[in-house]
């Protein structure tokens, strides 16, 4: 276990952790895990988990919660699958656990997706769903991977905190002006956009905002509940509501009490889970499952969805009163390609973030590359923007990122042109000339100094060298005159 670090990743940046006592289940995720391309590290027990996520932070954790043939599935073992599960979540909250079960009745489903299991799946499953499973979560988890540690000094911040809405085009002031507006009230907000642009990042300010900023902020994911436990998840259920159902549990409603809770994608819920929903929004009531009184909790809603959501109505997946009880308060957050002015603030605060996170030496875009990413239509919004930023900071050896680092379908315009070769960029070219002439003179004309001093490589340096006709003899001369 201690030499993991020196394994080679098969995909950047992504290993899986495999928890099980099971030798020969583990073997067999951890094959069919390297056929996906994933590295994978084993751990038979609590200390081996907590050695493997304080060293190499995986991208996801398999989470064997089936005990060993021939001994007893009792409750005091599962005691210590919670209480695993849950250090899991405190601990490392953006790592996503894959719980495998034996045998999983819906009372340890919803027990296990309550404590923070991304998703529950059968141990007589093949392996290859696992798989499948984590390949998806790793990618989600670069699509989501969102560092926020610096804020743009160009962005117009109305005390959103961490949860600062970055832009200045006029339609990113009049979201703000509707914050602004909405937060401090109880009123219900329905969050209208297309994928990517933020909208958990809006309901995140108007809470941080509002009069329940010290509560609880519950974000869910509709889509992501499993059907047949989401009533469960969301309202709670009683102690004995289903087999194995020892004791009763709250559900993401009575959590947010005090607080708000997110629907996210509100428009995937089940018809009739909407009607429950219906009457929550309308007095604060709801019941568990299983049980035969009505209780009642002070949340305030927000929802989301990246539909449309009269044609939800239309189409019968969404219920017409349950649309008007949201509607309140609509806020529509614009695509990117509506604010265009906004994506040279993005990109660089992305890169900048993201050259940090990675200990990369990359400064900024040429003026050509900023062209191309401008013209661009951008259907997955900001967070298709975030990763093709890191890609490209992970990408390139330069200081800055030039056209030759833009993938060839950004490079096109709206208009189905394409941008030309990029220009003399004077003003880039001299401030990365004036670097490298800076490092040569403090390393006394030095070359391979010099690249270290600007984290470049030598063969790079020397190339830079060549291109902006630095003269090298020159600047060790004048190194030893002074």
């Amino acid at each position: 276990m201690r030499d993991m670090k020196k394994q080679s990743l098969t995909k950047p940046d992504a290993i899986i952790a495999i928890v099980s006592n099971d030798s020969k289940f583990a073997a067999s995720v951890k094959s069919d895990l390297g056929a996906w391309g994933f590295s994978s590290i084993v751990a038979h027990d609590d200390a081996q988990l907590t050695d493997v996520m304080n060293q190499q932070a995986p991208t996801c954790v398999v989470l064997d919660v089936s005990q060993p043939d021939g001994l007893s599935d009792s409750a005091a073992d599962r005691v210590v699958d919670m209480r695993l599960l849950d250090r899991l979540r405190s601990g490392w909250k953006t790592t996503p656990v894959v719980a495998v079960s034996s045998d999983p009745s819906i009372s340890l489903a919803v027990s296990l997706v309550k404590h923070g299991a991304f998703d529950v799946v059968a141990k007589s499953c093949a392996t290859k769903q696992i798989s499948r499973l984590v390949d998806g979560l790793a990618k989600q988890q670069q699509a989501d991977h969102r560092a926020m540690k610096h804020h743009e000094a160009h962005c117009k911040s109305r005390g959103m905190g961490n949860y600062e809405i970055l832009g200045k085009s006029q339609a990113v002031m009049d979201v703000l002006d509707l914050v602004e507006q909405v937060a401090q009230s109880d009123a219900t907000v329905l969050i209208l956009g297309e994928s990517g642009t933020g909208k958990e990042l809006l309901a995140r300010a108007i809470h941080h905002n509002s009069l329940r900023a010290d509560k609880t902020f519950v974000p869910v994911n509709v889509a992501a509940l499993p059907p047949n436990i989401a009533e469960s998840i969301l309202f709670g259920y009683e102690k004995g509501a289903y087999t194995g159902a020892d004791t009763a549990s709250k559900g993401w409603c009575e959590t947010a009490n005090g607080g708000t809770l997110l629907l996210d994608e509100i428009g995937e819920m089940d018809i009739m889970l909407q009607a429950k929903l219906l009457r929550f929004l309308q007095d604060g009531t709801f019941m568990r499952v299983g049980a035969n009184q009505q209780q009642k909790a002070d949340v305030r809603v927000i929802a989301a969805t990246n539909r449309e959501p009269k044609e939800m109505v239309q189409s019968h997946l969404l219920r017409e009163d349950l649309y008007y009880r949201l509607n309140v308060f609509p806020i529509r957050m614009p695509p990117l390609r509506e604010r265009r002015e906004d994506i040279p603030i993005l990109a660089n605060t992305f890169l900048e973030r993201s050259a940090e996170l990675h200990r990369r030496q990359v400064v900024g875009f040429s003026e050509g590359a900023m062209e191309c990413l401008v013209q661009y239509d951008w259907p997955g919004n900001i967070r298709q923007l975030e990763n093709l930023v890191t890609r490209m900071v992970l990408l390139t050896r330069d200081a800055f990122i030039g056209i030759s680092h833009v993938p060839a379908e950004i490079k096109s315009t709206r208009a189905g042109t394409h941008v030309q070769p990029e220009p003399e960029l004077s003003h880039m070219k001299n401030v990365e000339r004036q670097a490298i002439v800076a490092a040569l003179e403090k390393s006394d004309g030095n070359a391979v100094a010099a690249a270290k001093l600007l984290g470049l490589g030598q063969a790079t340096i020397y190339r830079k060298i060549k291109r902006f006709q630095i003269e090298l003899n020159q600047i060790k001369a004048d190194s030893r005159i002074s």
